[in-house]
């Protein structure tokens, strides 16, 4: 399930889906030597304008489990990302979104 975010500052709401994991295996050996974890971004902003965005981050598998890879990415990646939105529910979403649609 997404999650959604809305950034007053920067008048921006953010669709946020849920955070993927999965081990990257050498294939030489045949052994798994990474976590890649990835999410996927729609943010829209009050000139309509609209950006879809991957991202990702690869973690050694040495260091981090999947689990362990997630929460560092959550931390660290979207925490950056949404370091000065504020979480609200999708209603509320769709309402900025309609009323940003409206306005052009």
């Amino acid at each position: 399930m997404s999650e959604y975010y809305y950034d007053e500052e920067l008048a921006m709401a953010y669709k946020v889906d849920p955070v993927v994991a999965s081990m990257v295996e050498d294939e030489a050996r045949g052994v798994a030597h990474a976590v890649l974890v990835h999410t996927n971004v729609k943010i829209t902003n009050f000139k309509k304008e609209k950006i879809r965005r991957i991202i990702s981050e690869v973690y050694p598998s040495d260091q981090y489990d999947m689990d362990a890879a997630k929460k560092a990415f959550e931390e660290k990646v979207l925490g950056k990302l949404l370091s000065t939105a504020v979480k609200i529910p999708k209603d509320e979403y769709d309402r900025i979104k309609k009323r940003v649609e409206a306005a052009y």
